[in-house]
């Protein structure tokens, strides 16, 4: 009898044991990976930061043919003219723009407003439908003397059919519904969060160098390690920088 109550007694020990050995082994598997994922995920959002950075210096030096190291007035110049050819799409070319308080000159490209809505938004793939009118013309033919039948678009070959010189006839009108697979994009704004990074809260810098090659660093240079759950490090070597349009993350 005592030797029965004695097995129970560590058959139960054993079974806690091994529930707590598990229980371990889980966290040791577990812990480790979603760190890894935590540091993949910053990593990740500061080069998206990063690259959205260096676009608005991209497109301001379209502007004014040169690099601005601030930043923040970069985001705000960039985004004001914006809004300047949004309210007047004649707003191309040479132009004047009222910005901390003085009047500078800019160059603004013919189709520089596209290269903004599609570079600071997020592309989705959709369908657009569209209704297209299509002629069915008799056409005479002056090389075999005889009547050739053709179907026009009504905004592709307009140039046709509307020429004064056209001898052709349209006989018929159809209309077809065409579906298009297209790309949209949703913009987001050129808010102050961008120029922080995510880890460590911290601005992102730049420097213009003599030559006029502009960087952008991360301000975790030399890495960073954090203590997470006691036992376990949250550990990035850094999240690079940006020179001259070259990721060093790409290379």
């Amino acid at each position: 009898m005592e030797q029965q109550a004695y097995n129970e007694k560590w058959s139960f020990v054993v079974k806690w044991v091994t529930v707590i050995l598990l229980v371990v082994l889980a966290l040791v598997i577990l812990i480790p990976w979603s760190i890894w994922k935590e540091e993949e995920y910053y990593r990740n959002l500061c080069h998206w930061k990063m690259s959205n950075l260096w676009n608005a210096q991209r497109l301001y030096h379209n502007l004014r043919h040169e690099y601005n190291p601030n930043l923040r007035e970069t985001l705000q110049f960039i985004d004001q003219v914006r809004d300047s050819v949004l309210a007047d799409s004649m707003y191309v070319k040479d132009q004047k723009i009222y910005f901390n308080n003085e009047w500078l000159d800019i160059t603004v490209p013919e189709y520089w407003h596209e290269d903004f809505d599609t570079t600071f938004a997020y592309g989705y793939d959709a369908q657009d439908t569209s209704e297209e009118i299509i002629y069915t013309a008799l056409v005479p033919n002056d090389e075999t003397g005889m009547i050739d039948t053709l179907f026009l678009n009504r905004e592709r070959d307009r140039w046709m059919y509307s020429d004064t010189l056209w001898e052709g006839e349209i006989i018929d009108t159809n209309s077809e519904m065409r579906i298009e697979k297209v790309v949209k994009y949703n913009r987001y704004n050129l808010v102050d969060s961008l120029l922080v990074c995510p880890l460590v809260n911290e601005l992102y810098q730049s420097v213009l160098s003599e030559d006029s090659v502009l960087t952008i660093y991360c301000p975790t240079r030399g890495g960073v390690e954090f203590e997470r759950y006691y036992f376990f490090t949250f550990s990035d070597t850094g999240h690079g920088s940006i020179r001259d349009g070259e990721r060093s993350w790409q290379k």
